[in-house]
């Protein structure tokens, strides 16, 4: 005998499961989710370098934020989670819908019959002391041209004639239209978060580089060189930037084949990647560091280039300038001023990073060892920030976007209308017209427009 149990419990749980992605509950609780991203993500900016959330940021809440994915949270496993379960529950809710949509808009009631005539708003009998074939002529003229719509003709058994008239059928469609536009959106969001990228880059004034650092740690190389060779930024009396932009040229092959001055959201674009003009600041070109020993004498002075390493003499460690901060803020909330990041990578061991505050010569001494650091000069540069950006799903998102448009002003302005006509003989040998409507939405206007074609057909004579 088959078992009966186990199967009721698969049943159960497919229609629990059904129940949960149909739910509306579940709909609203992902909007909520996805609307406070959305704050999160304009409150705290994207992308960024690590470097500039310290401004901003104690080192700590940077961390955290970094590892909730706070700083790219687009790109994040739970963000891409809830757009999918949302394409879920647009799925499921549009299969739910299907069959009786389509049923709606495939089902014909071609008689005016009395089960018809309970459901329709408005309904009317008008009659005529003249000719049959003259009523049915002026009528169906006069509403074929109000109606826009060619009827269908019914001959019934009792000998009378019933028009059908139909208009704005496929509106029922908009339901799904607007849904597929949004899954059109998510899967560009999700093509461009898996198969494009977004970067930060910055460049010094004659600087040019065809290496893209990423948020995640890895490099990108694009196939051609972007160079800057200016960069001007103008200021308001307050001393707030009025306007910033960087002259860029794109160099692929040795040769120069694009060239643009770019600003705020007016970007330089090639080959599908993106350069917005982001930011800009000071990095140092290079930094002069003191080598001092446990009593504070000088064991030697070194002039490192950023982003350099250097072998200290008479220890076996190397050190890099990796980062610059221009207000660095301390574990206990105090601003220290200008800061330079120092990798340190010693003969044995892991490497590991340190601060060097440079108002504060004796900071590093802290640290103990056999050697503190101390920063005796800056050499800045003026750098141009860059986002560059490729999203290989950008055009489905506009497409999706401009179909959701069309289908949300399809689904609130337009609406399915069906009129009936039926012309017969009354017991007196009149010609009797009796009119019923009725519309999917937007009935209030609706009936006011049919009301004015009756009056109308009031006065054929």
């Amino acid at each position: 005998m088959p078992d009966t149990g186990k199967k009721n419990k698969e049943t159960g749980f497919v229609e629990r499961v059904w129940s949960f992605f149909t739910s509306l509950k579940l709909l609203i609780v992902l909007l909520l989710i996805l609307a406070g991203i959305s704050i999160a993500g304009t409150v705290i900016e994207q992308n960024k370098p690590l470097h500039e959330y310290y401004r901003f940021f104690s080192p700590q809440t940077v961390d955290l934020f970094d590892k909730l994915g706070l700083l790219d949270m687009y790109h994040s496993w739970w963000f891409l989670l809830c757009l999918a379960l949302l394409a879920l529950n647009l799925i499921a809710c549009t299969l739910s819908r299907y069959e009786g949509i389509l049923a709606g808009m495939r089902k014909k009631n071609l008689l005016l019959d009395d089960r018809i005539s309970k459901s329709l708003n408005p309904l009317e009998k008008i009659r005529y002391n003249l000719p049959y074939e003259k009523v049915e002529q002026e009528v169906v003229s006069l509403v074929a041209r109000e109606f826009s719509a060619k009827p269908v003709v019914t001959a019934a058994e009792d000998g009378s004639r019933h028009y059908f008239f139909e208009k704005g059928r496929y509106s029922r469609l908009a339901f799904f239209f607007t849904h597929l536009s949004v899954l059109v959106i998510f899967l560009g969001g999700i093509i461009g978060a898996f198969f494009g990228f977004k970067g930060y880059l910055n460049l010094f004034e004659g600087e040019s580089t065809s290496h893209l650092p990423l948020r995640s740690g890895r490099s990108i190389t694009l196939d051609f060189n972007v160079k800057c060779l200016s960069f001007n930024v103008d200021f308001y009396p307050n001393g707030m930037p009025k306007d910033y932009r960087s002259d860029l040229v794109i160099i692929k092959n040795g040769r120069e084949v694009l060239r643009k001055t770019i600003r705020v959201n007016d970007p330089l674009t090639f080959q599908g990647v993106s350069f917005y003009q982001s930011s800009y600041g000071s990095l140092p070109a290079h930094v002069t560091l003191a080598v001092l020993d446990r009593e504070g004498r000088l064991k030697e002075s070194l002039n490192v280039p950023f982003g350099g390493k250097i072998q200290l003499t008479g220890v076996k460690e190397a050190l890099e300038i990796a980062d610059y901060q221009e207000r660095i803020r301390l574990p206990s909330g105090l601003e220290a001023g200008p800061a330079i990041g120092v990798n340190i990578y010693p003969e044995k061991g892991e490497p590991f990073g340190i601060w060097l505050l440079a108002d504060n010569p004796d900071y590093d001494r802290m640290r103990g060892g056999a050697y503190y650091l101390r920063v005796q000069d800056i050499k800045l540069r003026k750098y141009t920030g860059l986002q560059v950006n490729k999203d290989p799903g950008e055009f489905l998102v506009w497409l999706g976007s401009v179909c959701l448009i069309v289908g949300i002003m399809a689904a609130f302005f337009l609406s399915h209308k069906r009129l009936w006509l039926r012309l017969e003989r009354d017991r007196k040998g009149r010609v009797e017209l009796t009119i019923g409507a009725t519309a999917n939405k937007n009935r209030a206007s609706f009936e006011k427009e049919v009301g004015n074609l009756i009056q109308r057909l009031k006065e054929v004579s």
